[in-house]
């Protein structure tokens, strides 16, 4: 299970296998076989319970979780609205593409 706990501001998820967008939000819970890009912005951050490890993402850090790997970085990417799916897709170059 893959769940979201102290999310603040934006902390956005790239689900790689519906091709959908959204924002996380305290309690959220991902289907632990999908494959997510999870990206917090300038103001942002979360705490993601995954594969039993607590990940603290802070502002301008990525989290690619999927199957039973998870990759973290940091970006220095600006988040703008209307931007989102650059925003992502720089973020997935990152993180190593979407397979």
């Amino acid at each position: 299970m893959i769940r979201f706990a102290n999310v603040q501001g934006y902390v956005l998820v790239d689900d790689r296998r519906k091709d959908d967008r959204f924002s996380a939000r305290d309690g959220l819970a991902l289907d632990p076989s999908g494959d997510y890009l999870v990206a917090t912005t300038q103001a942002s951050s979360a705490d993601v319970h995954a594969y039993g490890k607590i990940i603290r993402l802070a502002p301008y850090s990525y989290l690619r979780v999927g199957g039973n790997r998870v990759l973290q970085g940091k970006h220095g990417e600006i988040w703008i609205a209307r931007n989102t799916r650059l925003f992502l897709s720089k973020l997935w170059a990152l993180a190593g593409g979407r397979l």
